[in-house]
């Protein structure tokens, strides 16, 4: 490649912590630092290609306030010593603005943003201070300024007070985008939104995603669905609207075990070549590639959905996923350790009592 060019290359969700359908045999369960490396073997080469390489962390890696036997504290808790491989693997950069940064509160996110660091791994999406919403990282590759933004544009879910991680309204997201562009040559946004299951884009995701494009942009990369979306070339940028699962131990419901790997080559500002490299999970949780790269495709092949046929795709695919995980876990209560699985019937047996109860007067 040109010494004047640059590649990013992308991928969606890294779940690297046991999901709450298999607290005790997920992936965290399973793998130490050593068989990180094994899992993310098979991706190395395809990452090392780039010389800036983005992923979404969506789990904390930090034992702080870890309760032995504890379901709900050893959910989605990647291991501390994690950032190592992660960073061996190729990342430079991972963003820390998703729905789960913070759930297992301020130190264990604080404790992620240091194992980044310290082993050579930026992290984007820190809350930002007036006038930024996204605390903007700026980072140089041969010789090109480039700046990266992340927010999480989900609802809040275990915060009280203000979370750390960014968040952000289509207006200030547009507003960092066209500041840091005056100062880098590429901004890259990475975005935590969209609803979870859905393949396709709403008309409005789309059109949010094209705006920044026209602020400024040159790649959006989109995350949280978990699922793949379709990725497009827009005037002089390229939208990934969902890389889905790139490490996850999800593989109850098929869609689930399938990511993308993106690489975008820029030259002056501009996305001149982007290509797309399946990538499925296998019943190990190990990621292999699943195919050849392809082209991405263009604009004009996009078909967003309107807003009541995405509201009927969430409500298909909610219920889809949700009786696959019932019957996942039934199949495997054998699994769970015997703490666990007792809290698990406490909790399925409450919800039950409350659902039968009669809804109180507003």
């Amino acid at each position: 490649m040109n010494r004047r060019q640059l590649r990013v290359v992308a991928v969606g969700d890294l779940m690297l912590g046991d999901s709450p359908a298999s607290v005790g045999f997920g992936f965290r369960s399973r793998y130490d630092a050593t068989g990180l490396s094994t899992v993310l073997k098979d991706l190395t080469r395809t990452l090392s290609s780039g010389d800036i390489v983005v992923g979404n962390l969506e789990t904390v890696l930090s034992d702080r306030g870890l309760i032995a036997g504890g379901w709900a504290s050893a959910q989605l808790r990647g291991r501390p010593d994690y950032a190592m491989p992660l960073r061996e693997a190729g990342f430079t950069i991972l963003s820390v603005a998703n729905n789960h940064a913070s759930q297992h509160g301020l130190d264990a996110f604080e404790d992620s943003i240091r194992a980044l660091r310290d082993v050579g791994i930026t992290p984007c999406g820190v809350r930002g201070t007036d006038p930024w919403t996204s605390q903007p990282v700026v980072v140089e590759s041969h010789g090109i300024r480039v700046g990266v933004l992340a927010y999480c544009l989900r609802p809040r879910q275990y915060e009280k007070t203000e979370p750390p991680y960014a968040e952000g309204t289509p207006e200030t997201i547009r507003a960092d985008i066209q500041r840091l562009r005056n100062t880098v040559a590429v901004v890259l946004v990475s975005l935590h939104w969209g609803e979870e299951f859905v393949s396709e884009p709403s008309a409005k995701e789309v059109e949010l995603a094209r705006s920044m494009i026209d602020a400024g942009a040159t790649v959006v990369i989109g995350h949280h669905p978990h699922v793949v979306r379709p990725v497009e070339r827009y005037h002089n940028g390229v939208i990934a609207y969902s890389l889905g699962n790139c490490v996850s131990d999800m593989v109850w419901y098929e869609p689930l075990r399938h990511g993308a790997v993106l690489a975008v080559d820029i030259e002056d500002g501009r996305a001149f070549a982007a290509s797309v490299a399946p990538t499925v999970v296998d019943s190990a949780y190990r990621t292999m590639l699943n195919g050849r790269a392809e082209s991405a495709i263009q604009s004009d092949n996009l078909a967003p959905l309107s807003e009541p046929a995405y509201a009927e795709a969430i409500n298909d695919t909610l219920r889809r996923q949700r009786v696959a995980a019932y019957r996942y876990v039934l199949m495997r209560l054998w699994r769970f350790p015997p703490k666990v699985f007792l809290q698990l019937l406490m909790r399925t047996v409450r919800n039950k009592v409350t659902s039968m109860l009669p809804a109180k007067d507003a």
